[in-house]
């Protein structure tokens, strides 16, 4: 009779557990939504699922990591007066980037008036941040919101790791901290854009190592935002890490690309 109680128990424990992941996903209004930059596979599968989304929501906001944050009054501009895409990267887009793969985001805002943002901290705030540490580009007050000055040690051991494995090991020692604190900076901007929305429907569009959960944006959001959020990464082969990075582990067939650490190699010779 006890064995009978306890499976009872258990059942209804599980119950609340589903019932609570239901209503967790019934009321997401926050997507994160990873890419790998230069696969086009990941690029069409997201691009598909932002469209479910916009179907089913009015007008959500899409926050990009592809627009850097001075961008933001031309960006708005461009999209009131301009006809057409082209016009509207041509004063806004940010160098360095694939436009192809996100030129239908700028298609949606002009097409159904989607409101734009431009998400991410430019390069050269990012080398403030990594010369002279985050009171380089964030305020005392903003450093204290978010708790700048005692970063938890897990987060920035995984942030280094990050740093160290995206350059093939081949950083020197003294150089992989400071670029942890850039990556972070970029990151708790992102977060800050997202927690800056009230009871809206945002989506992120960034990199897959800005948006896991253990160390990237979602670890940023305020606690209300953490429970109405979707982590969703798109990757060609499933890692062990992912299931602690992702909510939702999107596998996409693979992009044949040239070794990026021979690539990296010949980028250091050639300095």
């Amino acid at each position: 009779m006890q064995f009978v109680y306890r499976l009872i128990l258990l059942f209804l424990a599980c119950s609340n557990l589903c019932f609570a992941s239901q209503n967790q996903q019934q009321y997401a209004r926050i997507f994160l939504l990873g890419e790998i930059h230069d696969n086009p596979n990941a690029h069409s599968l997201r691009l598909d699922f932002v469209n479910k989304l916009i179907s089913e929501n009015e007008k959500p906001i899409v926050a990009m990591e592809q627009f850097d944050r001075e961008t933001q009054q031309t960006l708005d501009v461009a999209l009131s007066t301009c006809k057409d895409v082209s016009c509207v990267l041509k004063t806004s887009s940010t160098p360095g980037w694939n436009w192809r793969f996100y030129e239908p985001y700028v298609q949606l805002a002009l097409d159904k008036k989607i409101t734009l943002i431009a998400a991410n901290l430019s390069n050269s705030d990012v080398r403030k941040v990594i010369n002279n540490g985050f009171s380089a580009v964030y305020s005392p007050v903003y450093i204290a919101d978010y708790e700048l000055n005692q970063i938890p040690s897990l987060i920035v051991r995984a942030q280094e790791k990050s740093i160290q494995d995206g350059h093939c090991n081949m950083l020197p020692a003294q150089a992989i901290g400071p670029m942890a604190q850039g990556q972070i900076a970029r990151d708790v901007w992102m977060a800050n854009i997202i927690n800056s929305f009230q009871d809206q429907t945002v989506i992120l569009i960034a990199g897959n190592g800005h948006i896991r959960k253990d160390a990237g944006v979602f670890y940023w959001l305020s606690q209300k935002n953490k429970l109405q959020a979707q982590v969703h990464g798109y990757v060609e082969q499933i890692d062990n890490n992912y299931s602690t990075w992702f909510d939702y582990i999107h596998e996409v067939a693979q992009f044949v690309r040239e070794d990026q650490c021979v690539l990296f190699q010949k980028h250091i010779n050639n300095k």
